[in-house]
């Protein structure tokens, strides 16, 4: 069991993200809470934070090979990636919030998602050493 706690936790994250997301758009709250997106994109940075240490550490696919600094690398990249590849999924299918400062939001957005990854990696390593 232990060795499945971040998949675990990614799962309920973006079990929470979903809530969030359907009750954010059955009730426009999107269009009325200004912060609310980057909730959003805070949670789903966070969320796949954790599934990226999934990846990297815990599912064995890189097998002992990969030190745990490589490991909070390539789980930043990958998140930032993701993120980057969902700003472009937004602005392709026109489901943006704006065309106004649409740049600005996309800053925001990448911003929570930084931040989102940036504190999950942070968790992970507390809970890394004390174990």
């Amino acid at each position: 069991m232990k060795k499945y706690h971040f998949l675990y936790t990614s799962l309920v994250l973006v079990a929470l993200l979903w809530v969030l997301n359907y009750v954010a758009l059955s009730l426009h709250l999107y269009w009325t809470l200004w912060w609310l997106d980057n909730v959003a994109h805070f949670l789903g940075g966070f969320s796949l934070g954790f599934f990226a240490l999934y990846i990297f550490h815990e599912s064995g696919l890189f097998g002992d090979s990969l030190s745990f600094s490589r490991v909070i690398f390539l789980s930043f990249i990958f998140v930032m990636i993701l993120s980057g590849a969902w700003e472009i999924f937004e602005y392709v299918n026109g489901i943006t919030q704006s065309t106004e400062k649409y740049s600005l939001d996309v800053v925001h957005d990448l911003l929570s998602d930084t931040l989102g990854v940036i504190l999950a990696l942070l968790i992970t390593k507390r809970f890394l050493k004390s174990s």
